[in-house]
């Protein structure tokens, strides 16, 4: 058992962590939030496509289901690609 890696700076470092993965699929997920008190904070975590206050996070699996990478939770208003940074 391995905890999934949280940033890769290359293909190559990607290709030496995980040589058996031939096959991957990368998804994204939103997980609600309670509503921040901050207003600034409660834009920048409401996402219009939920219609509620969320974190984002971006997700590669292999073919046998297992979690590579788990990218940083991010804001809601995020959008993305832009949520792997």
């Amino acid at each position: 058992m391995a905890l999934p890696k949280r940033k890769l700076q290359s293909i190559e470092e990607f290709i030496t962590r995980f040589p058996s993965a031939t096959e991957v699929m990368i998804d994204g997920t939103e997980r609600p939030i309670q509503r921040p008190k901050e207003h600034q904070k409660q834009k920048n975590h409401y996402s219009g496509k939920k219609k509620c206050h969320t974190r984002k996070h971006l997700i590669m699996t292999d073919s046998d289901k297992r979690v590579l990478l788990l990218s940083k939770a991010r804001e809601g208003k995020v959008h993305g690609h832009s949520a792997v940074r």
